[in-house]
Protein backbone atom coordinates (compact mmCIF):
# COMPACT_ATOMS: atom_id res chain seq x y z
CA UNK A 1 0.00 0.00 0.00
CA UNK A 2 2.91 2.33 0.64
CA UNK A 3 3.75 2.16 -3.03
CA UNK A 4 0.47 3.81 -4.02
CA UNK A 5 1.36 7.33 -2.82
CA UNK A 6 4.72 7.08 -4.60
CA UNK A 7 3.05 5.82 -7.75
CA UNK A 8 0.47 8.62 -7.56
CA UNK A 9 3.24 11.23 -7.13
CA UNK A 10 5.13 9.82 -10.13
CA UNK A 11 2.02 9.94 -12.33
CA UNK A 12 1.22 13.52 -11.32
CA UNK A 13 4.80 14.62 -12.01
CA UNK A 14 4.76 12.89 -15.38
CA UNK A 15 1.50 14.53 -16.38
CA UNK A 16 2.58 18.01 -15.35
CA UNK A 17 5.94 17.54 -17.08
CA UNK A 18 4.08 17.33 -20.38
CA UNK A 19 1.70 20.21 -19.77
CA UNK A 20 2.46 23.17 -22.05
CA UNK A 21 3.78 26.37 -20.55
CA UNK A 22 1.10 28.41 -18.81
CA UNK A 23 1.71 31.43 -21.04
CA UNK A 24 4.34 33.76 -22.43
CA UNK A 25 4.46 37.23 -23.96
CA UNK A 26 7.23 38.32 -26.32
CA UNK A 27 7.67 41.66 -28.09
CA UNK A 28 8.29 41.11 -31.80
CA UNK A 29 10.33 43.23 -34.20
CA UNK A 30 7.35 45.43 -34.99
CA UNK A 31 7.11 46.33 -31.31
CA UNK A 32 3.94 44.25 -30.85
CA UNK A 33 3.44 42.19 -27.72
CA UNK A 34 2.51 38.69 -28.83
CA UNK A 35 1.00 36.49 -26.12
CA UNK A 36 0.56 32.73 -26.16
CA UNK A 37 -1.52 30.87 -23.61
CA UNK A 38 0.29 27.59 -24.23
CA UNK A 39 3.17 26.15 -26.20
CA UNK A 40 2.35 26.22 -29.93
CA UNK A 41 2.02 22.79 -31.51
CA UNK A 42 1.23 23.80 -35.10
CA UNK A 43 3.59 26.46 -36.41
CA UNK A 44 3.66 27.94 -39.90
CA UNK A 45 6.98 29.51 -40.93
CA UNK A 46 7.02 32.05 -43.72
CA UNK A 47 10.78 32.44 -44.23
CA UNK A 48 13.64 29.96 -44.71
CA UNK A 49 15.65 31.56 -41.89
CA UNK A 50 12.74 31.12 -39.48
CA UNK A 51 12.31 27.49 -40.49
CA UNK A 52 16.01 26.83 -39.94
CA UNK A 53 15.90 28.49 -36.53
CA UNK A 54 12.86 26.50 -35.38
CA UNK A 55 14.49 23.22 -36.37
CA UNK A 56 17.80 24.24 -34.76
CA UNK A 57 15.90 24.90 -31.52
CA UNK A 58 14.40 21.41 -31.57
CA UNK A 59 10.91 22.61 -32.45
CA UNK A 60 10.92 21.26 -35.99
CA UNK A 61 8.39 18.59 -35.14
CA UNK A 62 5.85 21.36 -34.54
CA UNK A 63 6.42 23.07 -37.89
CA UNK A 64 3.46 22.10 -40.08
CA UNK A 65 3.85 24.60 -42.92
CA UNK A 66 6.79 26.22 -44.73
CA UNK A 67 7.46 28.22 -47.89
CA UNK A 68 8.54 26.77 -51.21
CA UNK A 69 12.04 28.06 -50.48
CA UNK A 70 12.50 26.32 -47.13
CA UNK A 71 15.02 23.61 -47.99
CA UNK A 72 17.05 23.22 -44.81
CA UNK A 73 17.31 21.06 -42.85
CA UNK A 74 16.23 18.23 -45.20
CA UNK A 75 13.30 17.45 -42.89
CA UNK A 76 11.84 20.85 -43.74
CA UNK A 77 11.20 19.70 -47.30
CA UNK A 78 8.67 17.17 -45.98
CA UNK A 79 6.42 19.86 -44.50
CA UNK A 80 3.32 21.26 -46.17
CA UNK A 81 4.06 24.07 -48.65
CA UNK A 82 2.16 27.31 -48.29
CA UNK A 83 3.59 29.19 -51.29
CA UNK A 84 6.30 31.79 -51.65
CA UNK A 85 7.80 34.21 -49.19
CA UNK A 86 6.08 37.20 -50.74
CA UNK A 87 2.92 35.43 -51.94
CA UNK A 88 1.92 32.82 -49.37
CA UNK A 89 -1.47 31.16 -49.76
CA UNK A 90 -3.74 32.26 -46.94
CA UNK A 91 -6.09 29.38 -47.78
CA UNK A 92 -3.26 26.84 -47.42
CA UNK A 93 -2.28 28.37 -44.09
CA UNK A 94 -5.84 28.27 -42.75
CA UNK A 95 -6.16 24.61 -43.78
CA UNK A 96 -3.17 23.79 -41.57
CA UNK A 97 -4.98 25.16 -38.47
CA UNK A 98 -1.87 26.86 -37.05
CA UNK A 99 -1.62 28.11 -33.50
CA UNK A 100 1.35 30.34 -34.38
CA UNK A 101 2.49 32.04 -37.60
CA UNK A 102 6.03 33.42 -37.78
CA UNK A 103 7.11 35.70 -40.60
CA UNK A 104 9.80 38.20 -41.51
CA UNK A 105 8.96 41.61 -42.91
CA UNK A 106 12.28 41.50 -44.79
CA UNK A 107 10.70 39.20 -47.34
CA UNK A 108 7.01 39.51 -46.62
CA UNK A 109 5.08 42.63 -47.50
CA UNK A 110 2.73 44.56 -45.23
CA UNK A 111 -0.28 43.21 -47.13
CA UNK A 112 0.79 39.64 -46.28
CA UNK A 113 1.11 40.60 -42.63
CA UNK A 114 -2.40 42.03 -42.61
CA UNK A 115 -3.75 38.86 -44.17
CA UNK A 116 -1.99 36.73 -41.56
CA UNK A 117 -3.76 38.61 -38.79
CA UNK A 118 -7.08 37.56 -40.32
CA UNK A 119 -6.26 33.87 -39.87
CA UNK A 120 -7.20 34.11 -36.21
CA UNK A 121 -4.04 32.89 -34.48
CA UNK A 122 -1.02 34.71 -33.03
CA UNK A 123 1.33 36.23 -35.61
CA UNK A 124 4.94 36.92 -34.63
CA UNK A 125 7.30 39.03 -36.74
CA UNK A 126 11.05 38.48 -36.52
CA UNK A 127 13.16 40.64 -38.79
CA UNK A 128 16.87 40.24 -37.91
CA UNK A 129 19.25 42.37 -39.95
CA UNK A 130 22.38 42.15 -37.81
CA UNK A 131 24.15 39.47 -35.79
CA UNK A 132 22.57 40.91 -32.65
CA UNK A 133 19.23 40.70 -34.40
CA UNK A 134 19.82 37.04 -35.22
CA UNK A 135 20.59 36.36 -31.57
CA UNK A 136 17.40 38.14 -30.51
CA UNK A 137 15.40 36.13 -33.04
CA UNK A 138 16.76 32.87 -31.64
CA UNK A 139 15.98 33.93 -28.07
CA UNK A 140 12.48 35.09 -29.02
CA UNK A 141 11.62 31.89 -30.87
CA UNK A 142 13.08 29.91 -27.99
CA UNK A 143 10.68 31.67 -25.62
CA UNK A 144 7.68 31.18 -27.88
CA UNK A 145 8.36 27.45 -28.34
CA UNK A 146 9.41 26.79 -24.73
CA UNK A 147 12.94 25.97 -25.90
CA UNK A 148 14.87 28.58 -23.95
CA UNK A 149 17.51 26.08 -22.85
CA UNK A 150 18.13 24.97 -26.41
CA UNK A 151 18.29 28.60 -27.51
CA UNK A 152 20.94 29.35 -24.90
CA UNK A 153 23.05 26.36 -26.00
CA UNK A 154 22.69 27.29 -29.66
CA UNK A 155 23.76 30.87 -29.01
CA UNK A 156 26.70 29.68 -26.94
CA UNK A 157 27.87 27.42 -29.75
CA UNK A 158 27.49 30.19 -32.32
CA UNK A 159 29.43 32.63 -30.14
CA UNK A 160 32.23 30.10 -29.64
CA UNK A 161 32.55 29.53 -33.40
CA UNK A 162 32.48 33.26 -34.06
CA UNK A 163 35.25 33.87 -31.53
CA UNK A 164 37.33 31.04 -33.01
CA UNK A 165 37.23 32.60 -36.47
CA UNK A 166 37.94 36.10 -35.13
CA UNK A 167 41.06 34.80 -33.38
CA UNK A 168 42.38 33.31 -36.62
CA UNK A 169 42.18 36.58 -38.54
CA UNK A 170 45.61 38.20 -38.68
CA UNK A 171 45.21 40.38 -41.78
CA UNK A 172 42.53 41.90 -43.96
CA UNK A 173 41.98 41.75 -47.69
CA UNK A 174 39.85 43.94 -49.94
CA UNK A 175 36.72 41.98 -50.83
CA UNK A 176 33.85 42.57 -53.21
CA UNK A 177 30.82 40.46 -52.27
CA UNK A 178 28.36 40.30 -55.16
CA UNK A 179 24.67 39.55 -54.64
CA UNK A 180 23.48 40.06 -58.22
CA UNK A 181 25.21 40.56 -61.57
CA UNK A 182 22.44 42.08 -63.64
CA UNK A 183 22.05 44.62 -62.16
CA UNK A 184 25.37 44.61 -60.32
CA UNK A 185 24.34 44.64 -56.64
CA UNK A 186 26.85 44.13 -53.84
CA UNK A 187 26.90 43.96 -50.06
CA UNK A 188 27.12 47.41 -48.54
CA UNK A 189 26.75 48.17 -44.83
CA UNK A 190 24.55 47.66 -41.78
CA UNK A 191 23.62 44.03 -42.49
CA UNK A 192 24.64 40.81 -40.79
CA UNK A 193 26.37 39.85 -44.03
CA UNK A 194 28.54 42.97 -43.87
CA UNK A 195 29.33 42.07 -40.26
CA UNK A 196 30.43 38.51 -40.93
CA UNK A 197 32.47 39.68 -43.92
CA UNK A 198 34.40 42.02 -41.62
CA UNK A 199 34.71 39.37 -38.89
CA UNK A 200 36.17 37.01 -41.49
CA UNK A 201 38.93 39.51 -42.25
CA UNK A 202 37.40 41.06 -45.33
CA UNK A 203 37.63 44.80 -45.95
CA UNK A 204 34.38 45.50 -47.78
CA UNK A 205 35.12 47.69 -50.80
CA UNK A 206 31.51 48.89 -50.71
CA UNK A 207 31.49 49.40 -46.95
CA UNK A 208 31.31 53.19 -47.24
CA UNK A 209 28.14 53.08 -49.25
CA UNK A 210 25.09 54.57 -47.49
CA UNK A 211 23.01 51.67 -48.82
CA UNK A 212 22.77 48.15 -47.43
CA UNK A 213 22.89 46.62 -50.90
CA UNK A 214 24.16 49.28 -53.33
CA UNK A 215 24.23 49.03 -57.11
CA UNK A 216 27.76 49.55 -58.46
CA UNK A 217 28.97 50.47 -61.92
CA UNK A 218 31.48 48.26 -63.70
CA UNK A 219 33.95 51.15 -63.54
CA UNK A 220 33.57 51.41 -59.76
CA UNK A 221 34.67 47.79 -59.40
CA UNK A 222 37.74 48.47 -61.56
CA UNK A 223 38.58 51.51 -59.43
CA UNK A 224 38.19 49.51 -56.20
CA UNK A 225 40.43 46.73 -57.56
CA UNK A 226 39.53 44.10 -54.91
CA UNK A 227 41.90 41.37 -53.81
CA UNK A 228 39.05 38.87 -53.67
CA UNK A 229 35.72 38.69 -55.49
CA UNK A 230 32.97 36.49 -54.04
CA UNK A 231 29.69 35.86 -55.85
CA UNK A 232 26.49 34.28 -54.55
CA UNK A 233 25.80 30.87 -56.08
CA UNK A 234 22.32 31.90 -57.18
CA UNK A 235 23.82 34.83 -59.13
CA UNK A 236 26.38 32.88 -61.15
CA UNK A 237 26.74 29.21 -62.07
CA UNK A 238 30.43 29.35 -63.02
CA UNK A 239 33.07 31.99 -62.29
CA UNK A 240 34.52 31.22 -65.71
CA UNK A 241 31.59 33.13 -67.20
CA UNK A 242 32.63 36.45 -65.61
CA UNK A 243 35.22 37.53 -68.21
CA UNK A 244 32.55 37.31 -70.87
CA UNK A 245 30.25 39.53 -68.84
CA UNK A 246 32.88 42.00 -67.62
CA UNK A 247 36.02 41.70 -69.80
CA UNK A 248 37.59 44.77 -68.17
CA UNK A 249 37.69 42.94 -64.85
CA UNK A 250 40.35 40.50 -66.04
CA UNK A 251 43.03 43.03 -65.08
CA UNK A 252 41.87 43.18 -61.45
CA UNK A 253 44.05 41.76 -58.67
CA UNK A 254 41.39 39.17 -57.88
CA UNK A 255 41.48 37.79 -61.42
CA UNK A 256 45.24 37.94 -61.81
CA UNK A 257 45.73 35.96 -58.58
CA UNK A 258 42.80 33.58 -59.25
CA UNK A 259 40.87 34.84 -56.24
CA UNK A 260 37.35 34.75 -57.67
CA UNK A 261 34.95 32.43 -55.86
CA UNK A 262 31.32 31.47 -55.40
CA UNK A 263 29.64 31.06 -52.00
CA UNK A 264 26.46 29.22 -51.03
CA UNK A 265 23.74 31.86 -51.12
CA UNK A 266 21.68 30.16 -48.42
CA UNK A 267 24.26 30.37 -45.66
CA UNK A 268 25.09 34.03 -46.22
CA UNK A 269 21.67 35.43 -47.07
CA UNK A 270 19.51 33.83 -44.39
CA UNK A 271 19.62 35.57 -40.98
CA UNK A 272 19.55 32.41 -38.88
CA UNK A 273 21.88 29.97 -37.12
CA UNK A 274 23.77 29.13 -40.32
CA UNK A 275 25.09 32.69 -40.56
CA UNK A 276 28.06 31.34 -38.61
CA UNK A 277 28.58 28.72 -41.33
CA UNK A 278 28.71 31.67 -43.70
CA UNK A 279 31.36 33.31 -41.52
CA UNK A 280 33.51 30.17 -41.65
CA UNK A 281 33.05 29.86 -45.42
CA UNK A 282 34.05 33.50 -45.94
CA UNK A 283 37.18 33.02 -43.84
CA UNK A 284 38.23 29.98 -45.89
CA UNK A 285 37.73 31.86 -49.15
CA UNK A 286 39.47 35.07 -48.07
CA UNK A 287 42.46 33.56 -46.28
CA UNK A 288 42.81 30.02 -47.62
CA UNK A 289 41.61 30.50 -51.17
CA UNK A 290 39.15 27.64 -51.10
CA UNK A 291 35.39 27.37 -51.32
Amino acid sequence: MQLLPLLFTFIVQAVFATVPMSGVSVVDDLGREVSLLSTPQRIVSIAPSITETLFALGAGDRVVGVTNFCNYPPEATTRNRIGGITNPSIEAIIDLKPDLIVLSMEGNVREDFTKMLSVGCPVFVTNPRTLDGIQKSIRDLGLLTDKTGNAALLLQTMEHREDSVARMVTKTRKVLLIVSLQPLIVVGRKTFLAEILELAGGMNVAGDSPSTYPTLSREAVVAANPDVIIIMTDALADTGDLPGLFPEWTSLKAFCSHQVFRINSDIVSRPGPRAIDGLVALYKIIHEGRE
